[in-house]
């Protein structure tokens, strides 16, 4: 959610109790529909039944994060030149294969040792070991991962797409040695790089460009190729699709990759202006249908991928507006029966119930409205801002969060006396991946 056009903002609510939150007092049936908004209490957990609601295991937490350095004089070096401060590391991406547990760190400066990690255990302390290597991380090197923002794992595969930023910040004046890149890396084969392939700059600029988020589309259900590649680009309000067969490149933007006024929200009491565009990002099971949201709107859109595969899609034409979420969001996950969100303002975890709502209207995919979301989780502490989020194969979602627009504000607490900034976490979902082969 990091865009070059980020537009950060916050102050303390005079009066909490008079906030705007989306949540419905329906959601003491946790299920909810197409609701509108509604003024209510700030407090939500007193709307909520927890014994209704499935158990969420914290797998790995940090106050700060730190790496996999093996010797002390290392970790010593990265910081006497300024390539490692704690307190410039934010935990972003995430996701899974094989049971291992990967996460991007946003380079928002020099101080970020490295972008693409694997989670580890070193005597019994979570650390991030760079991945492939902290020489593929090394800045400066185009061909090695500059500002790797996020990840998908084809889990059939085992083939890692990463999109890279390609420098350092996300301020569009920041130096821009090299372009930004799609990266595709052999997860069963320690990371080898199978392919790299660099953006044009009249598509996706190398000073402006915040590439963020991507799914995967097959075409065919049958099929076990990756032939499309779509990405968000929130420092360009763009979605970007990449063409695996051709090497091809082109984007299309719209109005409604941009910001509304529901991009001034509240957390905590504390109302945020967010001008981050177009973020989150979701395809359906049968690869018919691309889903996006802007993380400053909770408009939430559907645009047909036989648009976005044609460069000269009318995309305007076909855009559909399917409904609101209960509040704004940032990742996205695409399961084979629903799509899951982080609701920002509620420090909450939400899925929608596509196929039910599909069977409860009697109707296609191309005409099914958002009515039924759910709440998975809801915890004013550990779920400060729920950030990226992916599906394994045994029925859990994994989802990061990161506190980060307290990090972006500059009020995140590294001392330890709030607790954890950064967690893991998994919820029993009894869903897969959208892209797995049964």
């Amino acid at each position: 959610m990091y865009s070059s056009h980020f537009n950060f903002k916050a102050h303390r609510m005079t009066n909490p109790a008079t906030a705007k939150i989306l949540l419905p007092t329906l959601l003491t049936l946790v299920t909810i529909g197409a609701l509108p908004v509604t003024d209510t209490p700030l407090n939500s957990r007193l709307l909520l039944n927890p014994s209704q609601l499935p158990k969420v295991e914290v797998i790995h937490e940090w106050v700060s994060l730190d790496y996999d350095w093996r010797f002390s004089w290392v970790k010593d070096y990265y910081t006497e030149r300024g390539w490692f401060d704690a307190k410039q590391n934010l935990l972003s991406s995430i996701d899974i294969y094989n049971g291992d547990i990967y996460v991007t760190v946003i380079r928002l400066s020099i101080a970020v040792p490295s972008g693409l990690n694997k989670v580890v255990t070193v005597q019994g302390k979570s650390v991030l070991q760079p991945f492939p290597s902290f020489g593929r991380n090394e800045i400066g090197i185009c061909s090695n991962l500059q500002f790797p923002f996020a990840s998908f794992t084809d889990p059939n595969t085992g083939c890692m797409y990463v999109v890279d930023v390609g420098r350092i910040g996300r301020n569009p004046n920041a130096q821009a040695p090299c372009p930004p890149k799609l990266v595709v890396l052999d997860l069963n084969n320690k990371g080898a790089i199978l392919r790299s392939h660099s953006f044009p700059e009249a598509v996706v600029p190398r000073h402006t460009n915040m590439v963020n988020d991507l799914v995967l589309d097959y075409v065919t259900v049958n099929s076990t190729e990756v032939k499309y590649v779509y990405i968000t680009d929130t420092g360009n309000a763009q979605i970007i699709v990449f063409d695996v067969q051709t090497n091809q490149t082109w984007a299309f933007r719209d109005v409604s990759m941009k910001t509304d006024a529901d991009r001034v929200f509240t957390i905590n009491g504390v109302n945020y202006t967010m001008d981050v565009p177009v973020d989150g990002i979701a395809i359906d099971r049968e690869y018919n249908f691309v889903y996006y949201s802007a993380v400053g709107s909770r408009k939430f859109y559907q645009i047909p991928t036989s648009v976005l595969r044609n460069n000269s899609g009318d995309f305007a034409r076909d855009l559909r507006l399917v409904g609101n979420k209960v509040s704004n969001s940032d990742g996205m996950a695409s399961g084979k029966t629903n799509i899951y969100y982080g609701a920002g303002g509620l420090n909450a975890l939400f899925r929608w119930h596509i196929t039910k709502d599909m069977e409860t209207q009697g109707s296609t995919e191309s005409k099914v409205t958002m009515a039924t979301q759910s709440l998975l989780a809801q915890d004013d502490n550990l779920f400060r801002w729920v950030d990226s989020m992916k599906l394994d194969t045994n029925g859990y979602l994994w989802f990061v969060s990161n506190r980060a627009p307290e990090y972006l504000n500059g009020n995140m607490d590294f001392t330890g006396v709030k607790g954890a900034n950064f967690r893991i976490c998994r919820v029993f979902v009894d869903d897969l991946p959208y892209l797995l082969n049964s």
